[in-house]
């Protein structure tokens, strides 16, 4: 039986609106744990999350299907 397998990874990079410095020690690990359980809702599993003030990466892998 044919079969085709994917693996697409991403890297992911958003940033706070116009770029304020709002990302602090506070607020990231509740910041991570928002984002991670986002991402894993959307089939895209993170391998970490890390940021600065004004922006967030994103290493992921998109396990959804293709059309």
């Amino acid at each position: 039986m044919a079969q085709s397998l994917s693996n697409i990874l991403l890297h992911i990079v958003f940033s706070t609106k116009n770029r304020e410095r709002f990302i602090d020690e506070s607020i990231e690990r509740d910041l991570f744990k928002y984002v991670a359980t986002v991402a894993r809702s959307l089939h895209c599993p993170t391998h970490g999350i890390g940021a600065a003030d004004d922006h967030i990466h994103m290493p992921a892998r998109w396990r959804g299907r293709l059309p």
